[in-house]
Parts: structure tokens; C-alpha cells; sequence
């Protein structure tokens, strides 16, 4: 038996997962989420390293975890996720040099200041012989060194660093079938995954990350359209968010005139998330890789709010799923959907431990 704790340091929210994988079982221990005091991190840099630091280690404590070993993700405009195609190499040193050779042409860091890691997405035939299609990530060396110190401060270990888009599908998307893994007929996916501040757009294949992009757009846009047209407070904005929503009946006793205006407040600032998350899949069918996209499933903070789903799949024109992020949990430890959609960061980043890979 092995326990795995993750935490993803968002920039409203801090979420840590405690999860227990045997042979056979994949299950839940302990969740928290909790608000994160405004100006520690934003857009995904942190900003005030001491504080936070301190914040991390009082929510560990106050929550109970019982490792200190900790899983970690990360996400921001300056972190690069590019798609290479190299020749087969079967010698892993030799694959390891020509990744990062070719990565120069690509990633707008020089290799000795970024910490940079590669995964495979497929093989493939062409006239020059066989050839490899791998998605390389670089973030700043310097970005890194300090998410490590704010954790080692708050007297934790850091024990892995993975990009949250990895992380992300790993929580929502099930493991390909031996048959179908590898397939080129298979379909992709697209995982729109709404935080607080910033958006993933995700583009899977058999699980396996084909394209992502973040934009600036989250919840927090959402939230404070109402609050401006309503002249209500943010925690009354945040309510009404939630249970008013885009479309459909809402979840409250509310008048008619006051649902016309939330759901009018929404579907004006939800125009932005559909242009971009538009422009992300156009230049995602552009690519020589590109393949059908089959669905979009829907997931974070964000997706609590009632009628996005359908609001996407109008200005989309495909099928919107909201997704599931503790459906590859055996045993869910009595967490809410509500919980899972603000802990899926933090769920992908423990499955992808020893043992819980799966």
C-alpha cells in the first residue's frame, strides 16, 4: 500500500489530495480545498513566497494529511508545450539529445535556464522512415526553483512536478484499451477546463495531450460581470452564479427579473470563452496531426455553473459533456462533485504516482 498526496497551488484556491493505492484499488483519504488570500499568486506566478509558504503549511496541519511528500503542478503563459517530430531512437540517451537539439528551434528559452521534460503521443510512417511525435514541456528554471523553496518552507518535499494539463486529463480521461491504444482512427477529445483566473484547452488523444493553451479568461470574469450589473457584492455574485446560471431552470427562489439579468450578465462575459476556446481548436485543425474532435468535456470550478455545458455546446456546434474528475477513483471517500471539480488539478497529480497510474 502507498500513500500519495498532491497540491495545486492555484490563484484563488489551494487544493491538496491524499490518496491510497493498493493492487487493486484506487481510493480517496483526504481533500481539502481551501480560498487562498488574494495577491500571493497570480496568473499563475507567485508573488509573495513568505506568505504563502506559511498559508501551505497551517492548511496542512489544519487538514490532517499525513505525508510530506507532495506532487506538484504547474501552469502559466510561461510555460511551453510544443509538439516535435523526430526520427525513431531507440537508445533513450540519444532520444534524450536530439529532443532538447531540436527543442532550441522551438522553445524561446535557452536550455541551460529551463527545466524541461518530453512524453511520446505516437509513431508514424513518412518517406524518410520511421518517425516519433512527442510533446515537449519547458518552464524557466528559476519559476521552478522557487515553487520548490515555497514548499520546502512549508516544511513539505517536493516529489514530482507535472504539467496541470497532464494532470487535468489524467483525472477526467480513462486509460486506452490495449486494442484501441495507439489507433489513428481514434478520435480526439477536448477538455475546456474553467478556473478561476485562466482556462485549459486541451486537445487528448487516447488520453495523451495533443495540444493545450491557456487563456485568460475563468470564473472570476464570470463572477464579477454579475456583481457590476447587479451592484451586489462578489460573495452574493458568486451565489448567483452558481444557482441562476447561464441557461435553464435555476437552482433557487429567484424572481424573473433577476434571473433575465444574471443569465444576460453571463452569456455577454461567457463570449469571450467561446471565441478563444474557438480560435484554440481552428489552430489545433490546422496542425499536419490534427484529427476529428469527437466531444468537449467541460470540467473546473467554473463548471458548477449551471448551463455552461450547454452554453459551449451552442457556440461550439459539437457535444459538451461536463466530466467527472473522481471517475478513476475506486473509492471516492464521500468527496461531492462540487469538491471534485475544484480538486481535479490536484486528483491527476496523485494518480500519476507509483502505484496509482492508471
Amino acid at each position: 500500500m502507498s500513500g500519495v498526496v498532491a497540491l495545486d497551488l492555484g490563484s484563488s484556491a489551494i487544493a491538496a489530495v491524499e490518496i491510497t493505492t493498493t493492487r487493486e484499488r484506487v481510493s480517496l483519504t483526504n481533500a481539502n480545498v481551501e480560498p487562498l488570500p488574494s495577491g500571493l499568486i497570480h496568473d499563475g506566478e507567485i508573488q509573495e513566497p513568505d506568505e504563502l509558504a506559511e498559508f501551505v503549511r497551517r492548511i496542512w496541519k489544519s487538514g490532517g494529511f499525513s505525508g510530506r511528500r507532495v506532487r506538484l503542478g504547474i501552469a502559466n503563459q510561461r510555460v511551453m508545450v510544443r509538439v516535435i517530430d523526430l526520427p525513431l531512437l531507440t537508445d533513450q540517451r540519444e532520444r534524450a539529445a536530439a529532443v532538447a537539439y531540436e527543442a532550441q528551434e522551438h522553445i524561446p528559452i535557452p536550455l541551460d535556464q529551463a527545466a524541461m521534460d518530453f512524453q511520446s503521443i505516437g509513431q508514424f510512417s513518412s518517406d524518410a522512415g520511421p518517425r516519433e511525435r512527442l510533446v515537449v514541456v519547458a518552464a524557466p528554471r528559476e519559476m521552478i526553483d522557487q515553487l520548490v523553496r515555497v514548499v520546502r518552507r512549508a516544511r513539505l518535499q517536493p516529489a514530482g512536478i507535472d504539467l496541470e494539463a497532464f494532470a487535468i486529463l489524467r483525472s477526467l480521461m480513462p486509460p486506452a484499451s490495449v486494442l484501441d491504444e495507439g489507433s489513428p482512427d481514434t478520435d480526439a477529445q477536448v477538455v475546456v477546463h474553467v478556473g478561476a483566473e485562466v482556462t485549459h484547452v486541451i486537445v487528448s488523444v487516447d488520453r495523451n495531450c495533443h495540444f493545450t493553451r491557456l487563456v485568460n479568461f475563468g470564473g472570476t470574469s464570470l463572477t464579477q460581470a454579475i456583481a457590476q450589473r447587479m451592484e451586489c457584492s462578489i460573495d452574493q455574485a458568486e451565489a448567483l452564479k452558481i444557482t441562476c446560471g447561464l441557461v435553464g431552470d435555476p437552482n433557487g427562489d429567484w424572481d424573473a427579473e433577476t434571473i433575465a439579468e444574471v443569465q444576460h450578465a453571463l452569456a455577454l462575459a461567457s463570449r469571450p470563452l467561446v471565441r478563444e476556446v474557438v480560435r484554440s481548436l481552428d489552430y489545433y485543425r490546422s496542425q499536419p496531426f490534427a484529427r476529428h474532435i469527437d466531444r468537449v468535456v467541460l470540467s473546473g470550478g467554473t463548471a458548477l455553473c449551471l448551463g455552461l455545458d450547454r452554453y459551449l455546446k451552442q457556440g461550439l456546434g459539437m457535444p459538451v459533456d461536463i466530466g467527472d474528475a473522481g471517475s478513476q477513483l475506486d473509492d471516492r471517500g464521500g468527496m461531492s462533485m462540487a469538491m471534485a471539480h475544484r480538486a481535479s488539478v490536484a486528483i491527476g497529480l496523485a494518480l500519476d504516482s507509483a502505484g496509482a497510474n492508471r
